[in-house]
């Protein structure tokens, strides 16, 4: 079965490089040729090695502003991510390209991972149902990676449709213009580009970061770069293949060293066994604080904050007092002239309404014995059969 046409060598289940133009069997790939690439040793020597880590850390990746150490270490992860997938066989985060305003280079990272795999660029919607055929359109095409790009500034992404994808291996949908159902291999990259993103409701905990900080008014006017013009540098086919060339070159040197993993890495429910290869890749090869900026990270999750804020003035109000859902709720509506006692932190529905006692017991239980600073715990009352809540804090439920 001809599973894709691509256009760049991967990494076989047995660690061998794809790299002769034709059908592989192992894969059900078909590699077109690339007459700019030439053979890459499975064994590099130290010296083509050590030339790949100057190359790609100290010229092709040096002039970017990365805000932590942490930050380049997520991109190179992302990068290489669709040439070793078929050997890893791990579903990949989504990843979240994010910088502190225009002029940054967070598009120009982006492509950079497409331009090497193929990429689809997409325009973001709050539309699940539109967001549901963009995902099929992608899947159906032989592109390695999606990009949300240019979100709008400050765009919080919250999609269940996303946070389902990218954790599921196979995406089921209607083919365009149909009635005929297919199933996909969700085997792609998918990255977002925007200022001052977020994230909310399951998306914070299946996101990787890279966040870029130039620290200065103008960063587009910025200067004296290692590799000037990049943008347009990397479109130039010998270029593309230089790159393509070093990072495989750091690729198969990992593999002929038995392709270590990293048992130090976070623990991300599906995506532990890709943090894990990532990890070793990079840890192989001398680059450290892999997800190192993952507390910041969780720091941009407005659900998180927002909810965080509940708790807290919960907590100031009650103490450790159990209350119902409907109290909670006859209490967020303050006497007329006098003050908010919740500071505007009660949750609302979209229109600015606070909850229903209904729809905030959903909310309730849905964040009930969640770990952190503050805890919501929840009993059912013995007399009266319905639940109580209380907040803790976490050293009180140690």
């Amino acid at each position: 079965m001809l599973r894709r046409i691509i256009s760049t060598p991967v990494l076989r289940p047995d660690g061998t490089l794809l790299q002769t133009p034709a059908y592989d069997p192992a894969t059900g790939f078909y590699l077109t040729a690339n007459g700019h690439l030439d053979p890459i040793p499975d064994r590099p020597s130290a010296a083509q090695v050590e030339a790949a880590r100057e190359f790609l850390l100290e010229r092709f990746l040096h002039d970017f502003p990365w805000r932590s150490a942490a930050d380049r270490a997520n991109y190179l992860a992302l990068l290489v991510t669709p040439l070793i997938r078929p050997f890893t066989n791990a579903l990949s985060p989504f990843g979240m390209i994010e910088a502190s305003m225009p002029g940054s280079g967070k598009t120009i990272l982006a492509g950079r991972v497409g331009l090497l795999v193929g990429q689809r660029v997409l325009t973001w919607t709050d539309s699940d149902e539109e967001l549901r055929k963009s995902i099929t359109t992608v899947l159906s095409d032989s592109v390695g990676v999606a990009v949300f790009d240019n979100l709008t500034e400050g765009e919080m992404v919250n999609s269940a449709v996303l946070a389902r994808l990218v954790t599921e291996r196979t995406w089921s949908d209607r083919r365009l213009g149909t009635n005929v159902s297919s199933n996909f291999t969700n085997d792609r990259l998918w990255l977002a580009t925007g200022n001052n993103l977020r994230t909310g409701g399951d998306m914070a905990s299946r996101t990787v970061w890279v966040r870029l900080d130039p620290n200065c008014p103008r960063p587009e006017a910025r200067i004296g770069f290692t590799i000037p013009n990049l943008d347009s540098w990397i479109l130039d086919p010998v270029n593309r293949a230089t790159v393509l060339r070093h990072v495989l070159t750091l690729v198969l040197d990992w593999t002929a060293n038995g392709a270590p993993t990293a048992s130090d890495v976070p623990q991300m429910r599906q995506f532990t066994r890709w943090a894990q290869y990532l990890g070793g890749f990079l840890a192989h090869h001398g680059v450290g604080d892999f997800l190192g900026n993952a507390d910041a990270g969780r720091g941009l999750d407005e659900d998180h904050a927002e909810w965080y804020a509940f708790l807290a003035t919960w907590r100031e109000l009650y103490g450790g007092e159990p209350v119902t859902a409907q109290q909670l709720r006859s209490d967020a509506e303050p006497e007329y002239g006098a003050p908010d006692r919740w500071k505007g932190t009660f949750p609302t529905t979209a229109a600015g309404k606070p909850l229903t006692p209904k729809s905030l017991g959903k909310r309730l239980a849905g964040q009930k014995d969640r770990r952190g600073d503050l805890v919501l715990r929840s009993e059912v009352d013995p007399h009266t059969k319905m639940k109580l809540y209380t907040v803790e804090r976490g050293t009180d439920s140690s």
